[in-house]
């Protein structure tokens, strides 16, 4: 059926034309290694169908069984969990009194893991005991999906396994872990699963609560071995090192068996949406189970729509399915999947992880995921049981999306990509370390932290009395109570609460986002509902909203200044000498645009007076050489204009260089900058402190440069689009641009004179 799509695909006039990519990715067979099982383990296995281990399954036991950190990085259904939960149950067998805590990036992604993992544990006779105050199962989700009732009875008899996020690590076991006394005493491992989502901000605070964690259990005297497991990135070990702040060794090599997958990219005529709707409806029809992937819920609720209204009778046979959906709506729809009820399910990256939802033949992506590694992770969902299966980029009018469909090759011979965190941001740090002390007092004998070298850091909180030096020298301790409550782990910032006109909570925002998101008229999505805001009260740190129905969405113009605080390293390419340090980023929102759901068009403008915002972060600069600012004005350049038009490049490839999207990146360009009196290009991380990808891009910059000259050249427009120097997030409504002219720059900057 696979075959028969692709050849209809092909020679369909509308898309067979638009198809600049295929490849075929030969199938894989099994390889397999033998190890030693408790028999009792080795017979329940078999009696599930698991009689043979695969090569990377049988090297991750062992090197558990040794005592070693492990993080496995192999593809999707490759059978990870196995790696560990075998040395978890053999470990539970031996010792009923162990414990393990299994996190997972979101709140959701448990249920199957528990299940498998109640269904090795129960039948070997590892049961609770009976009691109205035990738990139900030696395996229990701890979530924010958890009732406060199953709550407290999990906590009065803590089972064996605990299975959570680590919001809720750090929310709720870390802060009150003197009412987990049981479990930290006797906690032998900690699974991380999923840890490519543990990336820029979240994952550097991650970083931080399971720092937090390895302090609360020596102070209750365990040492858990962690086992970590990911999908392709180009540094597991090194993710997992500094995720950890312990050495790792990492299983590489799949053994898995993998059935030929077919990639194609097209790059359409016609609306990339329009594109998708209508092959989700005939893949379907073709009798391919199919999912596609959008990158927001908007567009995921429009395609399903729109798929409905194509094909009538899919109704029954398809579903939307994205955040924001009630835990049991989300459970159905997996069943439904699972169990083949359903042909078709249209989703945001909410599937990419985790969730079994059973064989599927067509992976559809409306649009490129940001990521080799996010591609591949989407790929997964499909061909899981070894058949061949197909996977279909469309390409949307986006500069990364142009790029790949014009080189296709950049995408099949690249390297996945390094996912990039910084756990030493002071930034995270100030936030963690009063946490840290509130749990467990700090001190120069710390074995987690080097507090002499943070002793700037400590300093800095003591005289801002977010720490509070003990009587004897060298101890600290919170100065506030429960400063867990002001720390938001997936943002910067102290976090705005959104309410609606009913009073009700619908959400949050951290401090950095919501003047960009939340100004008065602007229009706020959430939970796949408009909501256009009323007002913003900075004070008391509260977003009202009200629910509306329109077909616009808005668009923060701002004025951006960058300050120059220090110069961590300098170095010089081409005519340039870059430079890496500390900025000052100050942003004032100045006005918005109303712009049309659908093709952007810009609707009207309106001015807008908003506080300024001011952060610290990390960022790449460079000053352009007085005789490269005069060869442009000799070209008839625009110079503003030139040098808008190489920032967004910049910003808009470096998702191919560092595991991010570029929404992670912030960048300003001057004609005059007063602190060094010429035109400059900034680049930074869009976080207070950074998150280090600004670094990497520096550690890469030649080829980082060339990748963007490429963008911006090999584009067939005239003046510039969103398909290479429009950018739809610019604070300025992308004015000035000038592609040639920063066709001319970038080339002069490499010493190339073909600009």
């Amino acid at each position: 059926m696979v075959g028969e799509f692709i050849q209809w695909l092909k020679e369909d006039k509308a898309l067979g034309r638009r198809i600049t990519a295929h490849r075929y990715i030969p199938p894989e067979e099994p390889r397999y290694r033998d190890i030693e099982l408790d028999r009792r383990v080795r017979e329940l296995l078999q009696s599930r169908g698991i009689s043979r281990f695969w090569s990377h399954q049988a090297e991750g036991i062992e090197l558990v069984r040794r005592g070693r950190n492990v993080v496995v990085m192999t593809p999707t259904a490759s059978g990870k969990s196995l790696v560990y939960n075998i040395p978890v149950v053999e470990t539970i067998l031996e010792d009923r009194r162990a414990r393990a805590l299994y996190l997972f990036p979101l709140k959701g992604l448990e249920q199957d893991q528990v299940k498998n993992l109640n269904g090795l544990l129960q039948p070997l006779g590892i049961v609770p005991d009976s009691g109205p105050r035990r738990p139900l199962a030696p395996a229990e989700v701890y979530d924010g999906d958890t009732t406060a009732y199953r709550r407290k009875k999990i906590r009065e008899r803590i089972p064996n396994v605990i299975f959570t996020n680590p919001d809720m690590l750090h929310f709720a076991i870390n802060a009150y872990h003197h009412r987990w006394e049981e479990f930290f005493t006797n906690l032998r491992y900690v699974v991380i699963d999923e840890i490519h989502a543990y990336r820029g901000v979240f994952g550097s605070n991650v970083a931080q609560v399971l720092r937090r964690l390895r302090r609360i259990c020596r102070r209750w005297g365990s040492e858990p071995q962690f086992i970590a497991s990911s999908a392709t990135i180009a540094n597991p070990a090194e993710l997992a090192e500094r995720l950890v702040g312990l050495p790792f060794s990492a299983v590489t090599k799949s053994g898995a068996p993998q059935g030929g997958r077919h990639f194609l990219f097209i790059n359409p005529a016609e609306s990339a949406y329009t594109v998708a709707t209508r092959l989700c409806v005939e893949s379907i029809k073709a009798g391919l189970k199919t999912i596609v992937f959008t990158k927001a819920r908007k567009i995921t609720e429009l395609i399903y729509t729109w798929a409905v209204k194509r094909a009538p009778e899919l109704a029954g046979r398809i579903s939307p399915y994205r955040a924001g959906f009630l835990p049991k709506e989300r459970r159905e729809i997996e069943r439904r999947l699972f169990e083949g009820e359903l042909s078709g399910v249209v989703s945001t990256s909410a599937l990419e992880l985790g969730v079994d939802i059973g064989g599927l033949d067509c992976c559809i992506l409306a649009g490129y995921p940001g990521s080799v590694s996010s591609t591949y992770q989407r790929a997964g969902r499909v061909g899981r049981h070894g058949e061949e299966s197909v996977v279909i980029m469309i390409a949307l009018q986006d500069a990364l999306d142009q790029y790949l469909a014009r080189h296709p090759e950049t995408f099949f011979g690249k390297s996945h990509e390094a996912a990039v965190i910084d756990p030493e941001s002071p930034a995270i740090l100030k936030k963690h370390l009063p946490c840290a002390a509130a749990e467990v007092r700090l001190g120069e004998d710390d074995t987690v932290y080097d507090l002499e070298r943070l002793r700037p850091v400590v300093d800095e909180l003591v005289r801002a009395k977010a720490l509070r030096p003990g009587k004897k020298g060298g101890t600290w301790y919170s100065g506030v109570w429960m400063p867990h409550r002001g720390v938001s782990i997936r943002g910067m910032g102290e976090p705005f609460r959104i309410i609606d006109e009913g009073d009700n909570l619908i959400g949050e925002l951290d401090g950095f986002r919501v003047f960009r998101d939340a100004f008065p008229g602007a229009i706020y999505l959430h939970r796949g509902r408009q909501y256009r805001v009323e007002a913003l009260d900075t004070q008391e740190r509260k977003v009202f909203v009200r629910e509306v129905d329109v077909p616009y969405y808005t668009h923060a113009l701002s004025r951006d200044e960058t300050e120059i605080l220090d110069e961590r390293k300098r170095k010089t390419l081409g005519s340039l000498t870059l430079h890496l340090g500390g900025l000052r980023i100050s942003q004032r929102v100045v006005g918005y645009e109303k712009r049309r759901l659908y093709d952007r068009a810009r609707l009207s403008r309106h001015v807008i007076e908003m506080p300024e915002y001011v952060f610290d972060t990390e960022g790449v600069w460079f000053r352009i050489p007085r005789s490269i600012e005069e060869a442009l004005e000799d070209g008839g350049f625009d110079l503003g204009g030139s040098i808008h038009a190489l920032e967004h490049a910049a910003i808009s490839c470096m998702p191919l260089i560092a595991l991010c999207d570029k929404m992670d990146i912030g960048g300003v360009s001057h004609t005059r900058h007063p602190g060094f009196a010429a035109p400059g290009i900034f680049i930074y991380d869009g976080y207070e402190g950074g998150v280090g990808l600004t670094r990497h891009a520096f550690d890469v910059a030649g080829t980082w440069l060339a990748l963007s000259r490429r963008f911006i050249a090999e584009c067939p427009c005239e003046s510039g689009c969103p398909s290479c120097v429009q950018d739809p997030q610019c604070g300025s409504g992308n004015q000035p641009l000038d592609k040639a002219g920063a066709v001319f720059l970038v080339s002069r900057i490499l010493g190339r004179e073909d600009g």
